[in-house]
Formats: structure tokens, C-alpha cells, sequence
């Protein structure tokens, strides 16, 4: 049976070492720190976690890393983002050897994809090689250079093939179409551009996937609840944190995921450092970051 994917779905950081080795300590401590969040799933492998960057054998590294910590605690979903049908099957083989069940697969990059017949043919060949697995299709136009299209999404759910996708366009006028037919034809949207993600809340979508949840999870977990319980305030209260968040992590640097990484070394958790030959932040960028990181007690811990 394949689990339901909603609320906080966090694509988790990979902490590296000095040669870009996955740094097995602090990953763990990070994912136990997640569970413990409050949160509702975790995604490995992601653009966050640097996994397209990573060599085949620490991409493989990190995957074991997480199945063995996580466990059952929460749904794992692991990133195959790849540039042929090949190479992405190479990874989900390497998925189901170690036990998940959930995989995330953007349109393969390098020669972007002009048709929906492209698009199309790659998610084919992703069913014809998962051997089961739950498959999720990733929209990130930013990076991968091409958008999935409305009908391709659609198409994928009355197959019935796909139940839910993660959608990062950033695009309302992209992602509301898509949520409302959607949900005539069983397909449940994330969303993870995290300016927009309170507007697709609004719109039905039923989960996010932000990367400063890494630092500071509850805004997210609060914005899912009060969208759940239409309390239009506290959506507000939590989108404001949500912005400042934004703000202070994703656009720190010129690399987005830096400022997330520093923010966790801060907190104890690796070294800051980024995959090469991606820059780290310039001192003034760090002090700015440590002096949020102070701050992040002021927001409340996730009750119930």
C-alpha cells in the first residue's frame, strides 16, 4: 500500500566533509533532529541535498545512511534526478536494493525536453523499471530547464501511475490549475518554492517541501495545520516566519544552499560546506547567519 505524502515533507541537507564525502555523523544527527521536528516525511537526494552532485558512490552512501537511521519513523523518499532513462534507473535499482519505497524524478537535464511526448517517454520508462516503487514527479523548472507539462501530470495520475507530485515552479499560475484538476483525477500536490508556498496552501495543495525547514521546521508544520483548519491568521503568522526564513537561508549567498548549510553548523550539525565547485558564503555573509541563528528559540516548538 503506498503511503499518503502530506504536510511537511523536508528535503534534507547532506553534510559533507573536506573531500565532499557524505559526513556520516553529522547526516545522522541532522535526521534524527528532522524526526524529532515534528515533521512528516523526509526527501534525501534532492537539489537541497546536493544529490544530483554527489559521485554514484556517496550518492549510494547517503541513501544507506538515511534508510538505516530513519527507519520506519517517517515515508523516505530518495532523489534519482538524473540526465537519461538509464542513469535514472541505475538509481532506483540502487533504491529498492536498500528498501525504499518512495523515489523523485525531475525530466532529465543536460538536453532539455521540448515536447510532451519527451516527458512522456521518460516517466514510461521510469514505471517499466521501478519494480513497484512509488514514484513522484518533481517540477523544477528553475534548475532542470524545462517544466513538466499540466497534461503530463495529469496524464501520469489517470494512468495511474503517480498520486502525488512536487511542484517548484513558483508559478501560481502554473500550480492553482494544476491543484484543482488535480484533485478530479487523484493527483495530491507539494510545493517547494517557499515564497509561494502559503498561496499554494491556500489553493489546496497538501503539503510543502522547503529547504529551511532543515534549520527551523515549525513555521512550515504550523502554516500545514492552520491551512488544514482554514485559520487564516495563524497561516499568515507562520508565512510571515516563513519569509524571514526565506530571506535569511535560501538567499544568503549566490548558492542557495549554502546559507541553509552554514545555519546548520551553527546549530553543531557539519561544517558549512557546500559540494565543489559551488563558493562558500564570504565572512560577512556567515556573521549574518550567526547572528539569525540566535534567534530561531523566539518561534514556538511544534506542540501535540
Amino acid at each position: 500500500m503506498v503511503q499518503t505524502l502530506s504536510g511537511v515533507v523536508v528535503p534534507v541537507i547532506t553534510p559533507l566533509d573536506s573531500e565532499d564525502r557524505v559526513d556520516e555523523p553529522a547526516f545522522r544527527k541532522l535526521l534524527r533532529r528532522l524526526i524529532e521536528s515534528g515533521v512528516h516525511a523526509l526527501f534525501v537526494g534532492g537539489s537541497a541535498g546536493e544529490g544530483p552532485l554527489l559521485t554514484l558512490t556517496e550518492w549510494t552512501r547517503m541513501m544507506e545512511i538515511a534508510h538505516s537511521e530513519v527507519g520506519d519513523a517517517l515515508p523516505l523518499l530518495g532523489g534519482v534526478m538524473e540526465t537519461s532513462s538509464r542513469r535514472i534507473a541505475e538509481k532506483m535499482h540502487l533504491l529498492r536494493q536498500i528498501g525504499y519505497a518512495h523515489y523523485v524524478v525531475t525530466p532529465a537535464f543536460y538536453f532539455p525536453f521540448k515536447t510532451e511526448a519527451e516527458h512522456l517517454r521518460l516517466f514510461e520508462d521510469c514505471k517499466a523499471a521501478d519494480g513497484g516503487m512509488n514514484l513522484i514527479p518533481y517540477n523544477l523548472p528553475s534548475i532542470v530547464k524545462t517544466e513538466i507539462p499540466l497534461n503530463v501530470l495529469l496524464e501520469l495520475a489517470r494512468r495511474g501511475w503517480v498520486t502525488c507530485c512536487k511542484e517548484s515552479s513558483g508559478n501560481p499560475a502554473f500550480f492553482r490549475p494544476l491543484i484543482a484538476a488535480g484533485r478530479e483525477v487523484g493527483l495530491r500536490v507539494l510545493v517547494g518554492d517557499e515564497l509561494t508556498m502559503v498561496e499554494g496552501l491556500r489553493a489546496g495543495a497538501v503539503g510543502v517541501v522547503p529547504s529551511s525547514a532543515n534549520v527551523e521546521a515549525q513555521p512550515f508544520i504550523a502554516a500545514c495545520r492552520a491551512a488544514i483548519d482554514g485559520d487564516e491568521a495563524a497561516l499568515n503568522s507562520a508565512n510571515e516566519r516563513i519569509q524571514v526564513l526565506r530571506d535569511a537561508l535560501p538567499l544568503a549567498g549566490a548558492y542557495w544552499v549554502t546559507g541553509v548549510k552554514y545555519a546548520l553548523a551553527c546549530l553543531g550539525i557539519g561544517t558549512g560546506k557546500t559540494i565543489a565547485p559551488y563558493a562558500p558564503l564570504t565572512a560577512e555573509q556567515q556573521h549574518k547567519i550567526e547572528a539569525f541563528v540566535k534567534t530561531l528559540t523566539l518561534y514556538p516548538s511544534p506542540s501535540g
